[in-house]
Formats: C-alpha cells, sequence, structure tokens
C-alpha cells in the first residue's frame, strides 16, 4: 500500500510542478536561438522526473497482465500535462512542447532500461 501512496505522492507533485505559474522573462531578440542555463536545467529536470517516476512505477505491485496499463499512464500524463499547459498559458505563464513530450519519453526509456527485470517479472 505504501507504494502505491509513493508513487501517488510523486505524480502529484510532478503534476503540481509542471502545472505551477513560472513566470519567465522574454528573451531579447538577440538571445532568441540560445541555449540558457536555466532551459537546459528545466530539460534535464524533464528526463529525470519521467526516469524516477518509470522507476517508482516498476516498483508497484501490480500484475504482468495491466503493467502496459502503467506505460500507458506515464505516456498519456507526459502528453497530458503538456496539453494542460497549453491550455493554460495565460495563467500559468508556459506554453505546452512536443519536444518537452519527447524528452519526457527518454526518461521513460532510461526508467525502463534500469528496471527492466522489474518490468519482466512473472506475476506475483
Amino acid at each position: 500500500m505504501w507504494r502505491w501512496l509513493t508513487w501517488g505522492t510523486y505524480v502529484i507533485a510532478w503534476t503540481v510542478a509542471l502545472e505551477v505559474p513560472v513566470p519567465i522573462p522574454p528573451a531579447p531578440a538577440h538571445m532568441a536561438a540560445e541555449v540558457t542555463l536555466r532551459g537546459l536545467f528545466s530539460k534535464f529536470v524533464h528526463v529525470g522526473a519521467y526516469t524516477v517516476l518509470t522507476l517508482l512505477s516498476a516498483w508497484l505491485p501490480v500484475s504482468a497482465r495491466y503493467r502496459w496499463l502503467i506505460v500507458f499512464f506515464l505516456a498519456a500524463h507526459a502528453t497530458g500535462t503538456e496539453i494542460l499547459q497549453t491550455a493554460l498559458q495565460e495563467y500559468c505563464g508556459r506554453g505546452g512542447s512536443l519536444y518537452d513530450v519527447g524528452l519526457d519519453l527518454v526518461g521513460m526509456a532510461f526508467g525502463f532500461v534500469i528496471t527492466w527485470r522489474w518490468w519482466a517479472r512473472p506475476d506475483m
């Protein structure tokens, strides 16, 4: 039960973190194509957060028959939060990005590579 509680708490906390307003001042025109440390850090956070979420998901006591639902949830969460950011752009000051969804999926792939034995385990 506490595994589900840990997982659920992480999912809620990450979802809130993705939707909370973050005012980002517009970059000057001459810096539009530059990679900023803040931008690079945010991309690493996307990858890392979904790696951890995939690790926590592999840890859940779920029958092998239903593990695909967790994978579907993770991909849907990555996509859904970006869609929500786009819908709430006026309020949260950030827009959704397909690039971020791709980074989230890369994070999921890292998580699968690290925990492939947990995902491949037979039914409990």
